[in-house]
């Protein structure tokens, strides 16, 4: 008894040690490779010599362009399922949660499902289930600007689908993963209807969502939002410049897009380290600039750091003032808000 006690008790040290620490290790780790690629000197040196006349007024615009269009974006999804809101009552709710989003994007929709749940004391499946709506958007909007990038690269079209190297497995990426949106419209406004099957699946308000949005409303969401993406993109093409390097527009609709998305994955902390390695793997390559290889990867890298670094601070001091402007029965625990009372 005893023994198995211990067991357990070392089981659970372990697992706490690694949800704890997984992500610095894995961040860790990533950097160690990426500066194996690209000496640390080298980034340092392109990150001092940045022209900061470029670079900060175009974080800047980007900051203000994405935090006020996302809100509106925000409203006008939750409208669409019959929730009343106005845009400026949704500003400081979904401000408050970019303070939780700097962590990672995941995080930062947890937070804004709980305080959504609350303000408008919705069921949080529910909440969660519109999320997960429009974070599927998301991803298939990301896909859209690869879908139209990559058959304009030189040499790709349909046939790489069957051939190996990286542009196959771009073109498998890619046709793999438009199949898959069409069979999920197929299961929701097709199958769904017509079966006498999975009542209790059809019943589920995490599936709500979906169930209830037509096949049009993933286009009307996936357009409003293409704001967002445009001027990231955009921004990006001009934000590099403040480095000495150019990387053709078209290969930043293709590539750029595939790095947000491994930023976003939460292995490591506020997407350090997995957005980097990503850049060098899939802009860096393009990138045109003064200097050798190594140099231009040096400000690929350089960019990136300083880019994640103060647009996450940018984020987190957008996301403190609109948490002070929030009821405290919304983001505090109720005893607490009580006693504040």
């Amino acid at each position: 008894m005893d023994e198995n006690r211990l067991k357990e008790e070392q089981g659970g040290t372990v697992k706490t040690v690694l949800r704890k620490w997984g992500p610095w290790l894995v961040t860790a780790a990533i950097f160690y490779f990426v500066f194996q690629r690209v000496p640390i000197e080298k980034v340092v040196d392109a990150a001092i010599h940045v022209d900061l006349r470029i670079f900060l007024p175009l974080l800047i615009a980007n900051l203000i362009i994405h935090f006020l269009w996302d809100i509106l974006v925000y409203t006008q999804l939750f409208r669409w399922f019959d929730t009343s809101v106005t845009y400026t009552e949704m500003m400081p709710v979904r401000g408050a949660s970019y303070m939780l989003m700097v962590l990672n994007f995941f995080v930062g929709q947890g937070g804004f499902a709980l305080l959504i749940s609350r303000w408008k004391r919705l069921p949080i499946k529910r909440v969660t289930s519109i999320l997960l709506f429009t974070m599927f958007n998301d991803y298939y909007l990301l896909l859209a600007f690869c879908l139209v990038g990559a058959f304009r690269l030189p040499d790709v079209d349909l046939s790489c689908f069957f051939k190996a190297g990286e542009k196959g497995d771009l073109v498998r990426f890619i046709v793999i993963s438009w199949a898959y949106f069409w069979i999920h419209i197929g299961f929701y406004r097709w199958h769904l209807p017509r079966t006498k099957r999975l009542q209790q699946f059809k019943q589920s308000e995490i599936a709500s969502a979906f169930l209830e949005a037509p096949t049009t409303l993933y286009f009307k969401l996936g357009a409003i939002k293409l704001v967002n993406f445009f001027a990231g993109i955009f921004i990006c093409y001009f934000a590099l410049a403040a480095f000495g390097i150019k990387v053709p527009l078209i290969y930043l609709f293709t590539f750029l897009p595939i790095v947000w998305l491994i930023g976003s994955i939460p292995v490591t902390v506020m997407g350090f380290g997995t957005t980097q390695a990503a850049m060098i793997w899939l802009v860096a390559g393009f990138a045109q600039g003064t200097g050798s290889p190594q140099k231009i990867e040096a400000a690929v890298v350089a960019y990136s750091l300083l880019w994640s670094f103060f647009y996450g601070l940018g984020n987190l001091g957008a996301g403190a003032i609109c948490l002070s402007r929030l009821p405290k029965n919304i983001w505090m625990p109720v005893d607490l808000a009580r006693q504040d009372i």
